[in-house]
């Protein structure tokens, strides 16, 4: 180490900063100009397409974008406004009539009514259900998992 010190101590400054010389520094400062360019003009392509090539179909572009913003406007106030309708499945999955008709809005009942027949949906029942004395699960460790829940070959 100490002979590099002395061999740079023995050099003139000009050759140790050889590496610093304008020429290179002019390269370096002259590819980082080119890549901004790339890169600015690769973003502003849409601009350009939009604002020289093309002005008629931006102007279209803008047009349609504006109709398919409006439909879907109209499309989610319908949606919102009009109440949810039961499906087949819903009829075939054991709602009565009534459970339609409750969950399309247009429900008769008083709001206990309407609570206890929610509590009595199959949903509701199967996540509630309490174990059987006989399916105690097993107890995790400290991180909520076993090494027995990880599949590994």
């Amino acid at each position: 180490m100490e002979e590099k010190i002395q061999k740079a101590g023995a050099m003139s400054p000009q050759k140790l900063l050889v590496g610093f010389s304008k020429d290179r520094i002019i390269f370096w400062i002259g590819v980082a100009v080119a890549a901004h360019i790339v890169l600015i003009g690769l973003l502003s392509l849409g601009y350009i397409r939009d604002r020289w090539i093309d002005p008629q179909g931006a102007e279209d572009r803008k047009a349609a974008a504006l109709a398919a913003q409006e439909t879907l406007k109209k499309e989610t106030a319908a949606k919102v406004a009009r109440p949810p309708v039961a499906t087949g499945a819903v009829a075939q999955a054991g709602a009565t009539t009534t459970g339609v008709a409750k969950a399309s809005g247009n429900s008769t009942g008083t709001t206990e009514q309407i609570l206890d027949d929610r509590k009595n949906a199959p949903v509701v029942k199967r996540i509630t259900e309490k174990a059987q004395p006989g399916e105690i699960p097993a107890q995790p460790n400290d991180l909520g998992i076993s090494i027995n829940d990880i599949n590994v070959r």
